[in-house]
């Protein structure tokens, strides 16, 4: 099979590469989750949080995903007595055990393990070609198999307690499947043609949960919502995205990241092919299988086993990796890889035509730390993001595909179907605000004495804003700012300018109306000793770069809420002389 052809001296290589690795699905505290959930609590939360507070939630939060993911623990369904009418109140998950089947009836008869009792249910159509057509019938020849359900109804007619047919439900496999997941599903996204498309050919694909997205509106005639799920094809390892809409969103109730999918028949759209990778259906003649990856935990270390933390593609997940990936040592065949660095250069808008002429967003950026620099290709929306970065900010990338090519080259490549999600550090305000890191501050005639040493290109401090002035090249808005024992002048990255000036309740919208309010004399003195914390970066060219600012008020100055009550009763005042 194709699953069995692989090149003997490429994997010779790879496995040379990857070495004797500890299994990074298995060990303890990621450095890269760790790095991924602090940014993303720092972002998210502008006024801080205290030290306590993240270590709790980072506790929490990393038990969660140790029951989920990293321990392979199964997903928690609801109990058989819960089937009874008097309990069947709402939609529930199941996962039961097909005890028999009445051809003659089209019904299963189910039950849990306990067997005490038995549950039957009409057997939804898009099954019966595996049942009464004789199309695989070694499915249900095995003992036990199980099936996962959701959005089931009770029959109010049926003599004895029975569902009617849903769309939701999942047939389950284990490792004991393998000649039939090798028999079934032999298809490979490279396989897809407009022509058998057209011609109706029924594809059936084998492949891996990446990533479930949210919920969100769908831009489908008849249809309210959506959700996708992206999906890697183990044969080619392209991706894909599965579209799951209105009822059938459920689904995703009964599997989750990791999981194997096996779909049979899915609607393919003849326009996708993209980067993002093909669109697939589910509709309804399509037929999925799941092999969850708790079941593979077990026996991971099984070297006859074939499904272990190794992809078929021989691609590595590395999303609870303990150690730090630097730059210098990328994983040559990795998936999940988190990197922490500072950016080098965005490239513009660099589209990527599909075959049917659709454009993909595409830029590229060049990521360092201290051991080095390597290029990045973002995609579509993650790739739009980072355009609004600016040089010289730390970042940190969550989800990463890395890719050592033939010439020792590496393919670094993010995209949000395989994941991949970014988080600004320099832009977060909530650093700002932790004691800890505020006492790690550096005063400006240390700054300016060793601002062209490399390691010192980024740093906090407490300055107060002396002055601003307008930059006759760029018209940008640049600020004075003098702690005691130095004094800098700084260019404000993004939006920073807005933020000082909405400090003392003056709201600005454009570049021209915010210069327009800073040459008015008592705005400007409103300004004049502010005192801030500030995160600030060192260009290569030796200027210095506002990222992000934090008021401080602990000096007795006023605060926002005070600003805005000072300029109500201000114009109180003013409205009450007019009266006179």
């Amino acid at each position: 099979t194709k699953r069995a052809n692989k090149d003997g001296k490429y994997q010779e290589k790879e496995s040379k590469d990857i070495g004797n690795a500890l299994d990074p699905e298995a060990e303890p505290l990621s450095w890269g989750w760790v790095c991924a959930r602090v940014a993303d609590m720092l972002t998210h939360n502008p006024h801080g949080l205290t030290e306590c507070v993240m270590l709790n939630k980072l506790l929490s939060e990393w038990q969660e995903m140790s029951v989920e993911y990293r321990k392979g623990v199964p997903k928690v369904f609801a109990p058989f007595r819960t089937i009874h009418p008097r309990f069947n109140t709402k939609i529930r998950d199941y996962e039961l055990i097909v005890k028999d089947i009445k051809r003659y009836t089209h019904q299963f008869t189910l039950s849990d393990n306990s067997d005490c009792s038995t549950v039957n249910m009409y057997i939804p159509p898009r099954l019966f070609r595996f049942i009464t057509d004789g199309y695989f019938p070694e499915l249900f020849n095995q003992k036990n198999r199980r099936i996962r359900f959701n959005r089931a109804s009770l029959s109010k007619t049926a003599p004895k307690l029975t569902f009617l047919n849903t769309g939701n439900i999942l047939i389950m496999l284990t490792q004991s499947d393998e000649e039939f997941i090798d028999k079934l599903f032999t298809d490979s996204f490279l396989d897809i043609t407009l022509g058998d498309i057209s011609n109706g050919r029924g594809y059936q694909f084998w492949m891996r949960v990446v990533h479930v997205g949210p919920k969100e509106p769908a831009n489908f005639v008849g249809f309210s919502n959506k959700v996708c799920v992206y999906v890697r094809d183990m044969l080619s390892t392209r991706c894909a995205t599965l579209v799951l809409l209105d009822d059938k969103i459920r689904i995703t109730n009964l599997f989750k990241t990791g999981d194997f999918l096996g779909i049979h028949w899915p609607y393919i759209e003849p326009e996708s092919g993209n980067q993002g990778g093909i669109i697939l259906h589910y509709c309804d003649s399509t037929v999925l299988f799941c092999l969850p990856m708790n079941d593979l935990c077990k026996t991971k270390h099984n070297p006859k086993s074939k499904f272990n933390y190794h992809d078929d593609s021989h691609m590595i997940d590395y999303k609870y990796h303990h150690e730090r990936f630097f730059i210098n040592k990328l994983p040559p065949r990795g998936l999940n890889v988190t990197l922490y660095g500072k950016l080098e250069s965005i490239s513009e808008n660099d589209p990527s035509m599909s075959n049917e002429g659709k454009q993909v967003d595409r830029y590229a950026i060049k990521l360092s730390d201290r051991t080095g620099c390597v290029s990045i290709t973002l995609w579509g929306r993650v790739g739009r993001e980072v355009s609004q970065f600016h040089i010289g900010q730390y970042i940190v990338l969550e989800g990463l595909r890395a890719w050592r090519k033939f010439d020792g080259t590496m393919e670094v490549n993010g995209d949000v179907s395989i994941g991949t999600v970014i988080y600004n550090v320099s832009m977060a305000e909530g650093w700002l605000a932790i004691s800890s890191l505020r006492g790690n501050s550096l005063p400006l005639d240390i700054i300016i004495k060793h601002s062209n040493e490399s390691y010192l290109d980024q740093f906090v401090c407490r300055c107060l804003i002396t002055d601003w002035a307008i930059s006759d090249k760029s018209s940008a808005i640049k600020w004075c700012l003098d702690d005691g024992t130095g004094v800098i002048w700084v260019e404000a990255a993004g939006s920073i300018s807005q933020d000082i000036l909405h400090s003392i309740g003056i709201e600005v919208i454009t570049e021209r109306s915010m210069r327009a309010k800073l040459t008015k004399e008592q705005l400007g003195h409103n300004i004049k000793g502010k005192m801030l914390w500030c995160c600030i970066s060192v260009l290569g060219t030796g200027k210095y770069q506002f990222n992000s600012v934090l008021m401080d008020y602990s000096d007795g100055s006023r605060s926002l809420a005070q600003a805005d009550c000072h300029k109500m009763l201000k114009e109180l005042q003013q409205s009450k002389c007019e009266h006179r």
